[in-house]
């Protein structure tokens, strides 16, 4: 089984049994799905490459020459252009103008590191949601933290379903439950040095607490998006049989019991939810869950 910590406001997730899938951008880490890499090209490897092997500069050369003017072609012959072009480039000032091309190209990789970084993160953000689960129904951070502070809910999912396994492909991100995976990695060397999937089910150390699972949806996929506080909400229909369980905030209110069982009893498909509490252990600085039936 896996969990969702909602606020207590957030009942209306059992009662329409609509979810949110969130934006990168929107979600408590700012540093979420942000690719980074250093260069656009692995600078070692170039450098190594051009150490251990001749440069060919012909194709450029015959590109170059190609866009000089007819006139210009016509009392120039390619072979002789190129004759003084490799002459030059065996001396030591041809050699020098390489070396020093060769670090302007890496600059410039460089230099368009940041930009692109940029522009990946912002087409996932306005591209792709995020469904976040957790193994964990008894974390006293993410009670306080995400069930605004012991007074909301907390949801379970079986994670069988088939909700959750959708996958239409293995190239496919979507769709699909993956485990979050924690470490803190340093950038990439080059874009090309990316590894696979990691940037959707990476985080940093300091987060390894909420044992999450993550499930990803096109946002143009959600079944509708409600403007909230200047931000856009998509949410996505789930079936009932696919919820569980229910568990009540230590410090919800009295109705909030009384509203989720009425919920439960009124709309089909719940007749295997389980409702319990959760009961703060003061003694022991700890959440504990009692299971009950409907």
């Amino acid at each position: 089984m896996l969990f969702k910590y909602l606020r207590p406001e957030r009942v209306d997730v059992i009662e329409k049994l609509e979810i949110r899938f969130t934006q990168p951008d929107a979600l408590n880490d700012p540093f979420e799905l942000r690719p980074r890499f250093e260069s656009l090209i692995s600078e070692a490897e170039t450098l190594a490459h051009y150490s251990a092997a001749p440069v060919d500069f012909e194709p450029m050369l015959r590109q170059a020459y190609a866009m000089l003017p007819d006139e210009h072609r016509s009392r120039l012959a390619y072979d002789d252009v190129a004759s003084v072009f490799n002459s030059f480039m065996k001396t030591a000032a041809g050699r020098a103008a390489a070396s020093a091309g060769l670090l302007t190209l890496l600059r410039l990789m460089r230099d368009a590191a940041p930009p692109l970084c940029a522009t990946i993160h912002e087409a996932i953000n306005s591209n792709v949601g995020i469904l976040s689960l957790t193994e964990v129904p008894d974390d006293l951070l993410m009670w306080a933290h995400y069930a605004d502070s012991h007074r909301g809910i907390l949801v379970g999912f079986d994670e069988r379903h088939a909700f959750f396994n959708r996958r239409r492909s293995e190239n496919d991100e979507f769709y699909f439950l993956r485990k979050v995976v924690y470490a803190d990695l340093p950038p990439a060397s080059s874009i090309l040095a990316l590894e696979g999937d990691a940037m959707f089910v990476t985080k940093g150390t300091k987060w390894a607490y909420e044992r999450e699972w993550r499930m990803l949806a096109p946002l143009k996929d959600s079944s509708h998006c409600v403007k909230a506080a200047g931000d856009s909400v998509h949410l996505y229909s789930f079936p009932p049989d696919a919820l569980t369980s229910i568990v009540i905030g230590a410090r919800a209110v009295a109705t909030m019991e009384d509203s989720v069982r009425q919920i439960l009893c009124t709309k089909a498909g719940f007749d295997s939810v389980a409702v319990s509490r959760a009961v703060l252990d003061l003694e022991n600085q700890r959440v504990h869950v009692r299971y009950a039936a409907v």
